[in-house]
């Protein structure tokens, strides 16, 4: 929190020129558009708030079983969670920068085992540095120790956001940074090139799940040849090294791009490609009757290296409206995995609606859909799905009430392990402004 106020008042210093952007063209997926300090599909200002809600979780899974050998289910847990943050975007002449920061903690009545502290930032700062050039800063970083609705309010979509621990089978304290650098070369008015680069660290709490060090180089080239589309290609070499496992993940990846966008009301971009992924890692595997009972144990533990072509697909369409935004996401590619799952084939699908009425109320909802399929290990297939929505409502002044609730519901095994979160949140919340409260 310390090191956020001079960032606050950086931000907060100086006058903005404006807050609507000139239409820039559709977006190139591999230069990772972002939508930090935006909601309903428009920039707002900078806007703070805090809150007090009611909280009741249902179905945290912590790393540990009972006494039967099961996994552990504490059952419902009713409490209290306090929250602090700050989104939106200011613009300069030269420079555009935007911030999305949540913080909470959160206590519960009758087990404080599960109280915890969770954080987010999501920081971009971009600076034409040349009538030419314009250098890209993005910083995401955060602490969660829940893995239900991490991630319901934040405005990330983007799927190679690899340092973001969002397929998380354990309610588990993970902390992870991804800083990335990208430089855009506005060579003539229709071609550009972009060089940029991304760090990953993933740590968790638990010494049973493996945590990750990464990074990522890219380059890309495009060509606008109308008003409204773009077409590029793009190529990145991504590692991965998973910590407390022996194993890690290289691959290259290749790809054409087309993006159409018409005005600032619709948006379509998606890309099209292949990676070649070199994978390697431990397994274990069944032994063959006569040579378990020679050795003594069934089972045992050998290393694998193995290459693979996976396919990659991106696609993301975008309708912006005069109060609200819908954006649809699908995602075929490379997963860094979650800790138990390593090196995966990840399958995305996510839809994301948020509408902001009048001067006090505003409404959210959004589902998706995820798996993973190890692409060494022999333990099954993971399948994700979650889905949430929230409303807040100017009561008087300052204050808002806010009503929210999650579901989750996770598969292991190919439906060997089936799981079940919910979350629910009621409350009120202080944020000074004319504008309804977009919290997420």
């Amino acid at each position: 929190m310390r090191a956020a106020v001079p960032l606050l008042a950086l931000l907060l210093a100086g006058s903005a020129l404006a807050q609507d952007e000139i239409y820039q063209g559709p977006s190139i997926l591999s230069r990772n558009p972002s939508t930090t300090g935006e909601r309903g599909g428009k920039l707002i200002d900078f806007r703070f708030y805090g809150e007090v809600t009611g909280i009741y979780d249902d179905g945290l899974t912590p790393v540990s079983v009972d006494s039967s050998g099961q996994v552990l289910n504490p059952g419902g847990q009713f409490g209290v969670e306090t929250g602090f943050g700050v989104i939106g975007t200011r613009l300069w002449k030269h420079d555009k920068v935007s911030l999305d920061y949540h913080g909470y903690y959160r206590h519960y009545t009758q087990n404080s085992f599960y109280d915890g502290t969770d954080h987010y930032l999501n920081f971009d700062w971009d600076h034409m540095l040349s009538r030419h050039v314009t250098l890209s800063t993005t910083l995401m970083a955060g602490s969660l120790s829940q893995s239900t609705g991490a991630f319901s309010y934040v405005p990330l979509r983007n799927t190679d956001f690899f340092g973001a621990p969002s397929n998380e089978l354990f309610d588990n304290r993970t902390t992870f940074a991804q800083p990335a650098m990208t430089l855009v070369w506005q060579k003539t008015r229709r071609l550009s090139f972009s060089f940029g680069g991304d760090g990953y660290l993933v740590r968790r709490r638990s010494a049973a799940l493996a945590g990750m060090n990464g990074y990522r180089g890219r380059v890309d080239m495009a060509y606008r040849f109308t008003k409204t589309q773009t077409v590029s290609a793009s190529y990145s070499y991504t590692e991965f090294d998973f910590q407390r496992t022996f194993g890690n993940a290289s691959l290259h990846s290749v790809a054409l791009g087309y993006g159409y966008g018409l005005g600032r009301n619709w948006d379509f971009s998606t890309q099209l490609g292949a990676s070649r992924v070199q994978t390697s890692g431990l397994n274990v595997i069944t032994l063959d009757p006569a040579i378990a009972a020679i050795v003594g144990q069934s089972t045992t533990t050998t290393a694998f290296f193995q290459t693979s072509w996976i396919p990659l697909l991106d696609a993301r369409l975008t309708r912006r409206f005069e109060h609200s935004s819908l954006a649809f996401d699908y995602f075929i590619g490379m997963s860094p995995g979650n800790g138990v799952y390593l090196a995966s084939r990840q399958h995305t699908a996510a839809a994301t609606y948020n509408y902001v009425a009048t001067k006090r109320a505003t409404l959210a909802a959004t589902f998706g859909y995820s798996d993973l399929s190890s692409l060494g290990q022999n333990i099954g297939k993971y399948n994700n799905y979650q889905g949430g929505a929230g409303f807040t409502y100017r009561l008087i002044g300052a204050v808002h009430f806010e009503l929210r609730y999650d579901r989750r519901h996770y598969s292991t095994q190919n439906n060997l392990y089936k799981k079940d979160e919910n979350r629910a949140t009621f409350g009120l919340a202080f944020s000074p402004g004319d504008a309804p409260l977009p919290i997420w």
